[in-house]
């Protein structure tokens, strides 16, 4: 199976691309964008996407009209008409605060926001009021049928709770983590590869989520003013931008994007693929074909069998085991890895490149 570009001839099912996680202009719904919902979608398609949800934030829709309007909302999104894109409306959620809730962090020693506890959701079909618990929160989403996705986990900028999304009480309720959200890595070149391994491993978490992006974009300029900011960090700050991935164009967020292996681009097999975790997180490698076999299956089976093949060489391919390095290819454009094995083991491939990186969903091995 093939991954390229919303156009590559591909064999069944279609491979998808797609963001979970963007915000547009206050209208119908609150949000704290600067384009319209329509210019949102527009340029996502723009940036090569077939599939795009618009995620107002919840805590800007808490008046008494805010589920009617949602609804509005998403009809109105629902018709637009953008040739080869499916447009969508969502939410981003913030949940019930637990005990360990900061609302000042720290990063490198300097001040910064909060915690954020924030879950994309779509696929519902009612706004979920904002601060209600993770647990009831997510129930209610799958009663739906929708999808429920952790975004910026941490550590770093815009982290979550420490325990909370991780809790024993609310595991089995999210469905993906977003492994790179696109503001912050284009603003201060953060990823969150490390925790979903650390998530998917069974001496981990032992989750069985799928591994998505989101560009978490707030209009044309949401990067550039985000940069703006680093100055107040002094040295830390210009170490940061030395630090920082290559341009991306003139929406860098939108170097991030989730390829999902799904029969079309409508909702529900985009949904359908992402609950089968047929997801690869990637950010900078647009153009970068990937082929996966058993991408996010859990197999009862000792004898492992795992390959990677891409479209072009890259610097490193690295192949995970429960969340530790079990080998490296430098400068290729293929990966087999075969072992026996007595134990439960979770598998993750990554890519780094001068371009770009990329984070596959885990395979799950179960022997019996």
């Amino acid at each position: 199976m093939l991954i390229g570009g919303p156009a590559a001839a591909v064999a069944q099912p279609r491979w998808v691309r797609a963001n979970f996680h963007a915000h547009a202009a206050s209208g119908e719904v609150g949000d704290d964008g600067s384009e319209t919902p329509a210019a949102l979608h527009r340029a996502v398609r723009k940036a090569g996407f077939d599939f795009s949800v618009h995620t107002p934030h919840s805590t800007l829709n808490t008046d008494p009209h805010a589920a009617a309007h949602w609804l509005t909302e998403r009809a109105r999104e629902s018709q637009l008409h953008i040739p080869g894109l499916t447009a969508a409306l969502g939410e981003e959620l913030t949940v019930a605060a637990g005990p360990n809730f900061q609302r000042h962090t720290q990063i490198l020693g300097r001040a910064a926001p909060g915690n954020l506890d924030h879950l994309s959701l779509f696929g519902m079909n009612e706004l979920i009021p904002s601060l209600t618990p993770l647990g009831a929160a997510c129930d209610r989403v799958h009663e739906d049928g929708g999808i429920c996705i952790v975004n910026h986990p941490g550590p770093g900028p815009m982290m979550w709770e420490e325990g909370l999304w991780e809790a024993p009480e609310s595991r089995g309720k999210v469905d993906a983590l977003e492994i790179y959200n696109g503001q912050a890595m284009s603003t201060v070149g953060i990823d969150f590869e490390g925790r979903y391994r650390e998530a998917t491993a069974y001496s981990g978490l032992g989750l069985k989520i799928a591994a998505v992006t989101g560009a978490d974009t707030h209009g044309p300029r949401s990067v550039e003013r985000a940069r703006s900011r680093l100055a107040a960090l002094g040295a830390v700050g210009k170490l940061i931008k030395m630090l920082l991935p290559g341009s991306h164009g003139l929406r860098p967020e939108l170097a991030a994007a989730t390829l999902v292996g799904a029969e079309s681009a409508s909702t529900a097999d985009v949904i359908a693929a992402i609950k089968a975790r047929r997801t690869i997180a990637e950010y900078g490698l647009r153009e970068l074909g990937v082929e996966c076999p058993g991408l996010g299956e859990v197999k009862h089976t000792h004898s492992v069998a795992l390959a990677l093949t891409l479209s072009r060489p890259v610097a490193e391919i690295t192949l995970y085991r429960e969340g530790a390095q079990v080998r490296s290819w430098k400068d290729a454009r293929a990966a087999e890895w075969h072992e026996t094995i007595d134990q439960r083991a979770a598998y993750v491939f990554g890519v780094r490149d001068p371009k770009g990186r990329l984070t596959t969903s885990a395979i799950w091995y179960e022997p019996r």
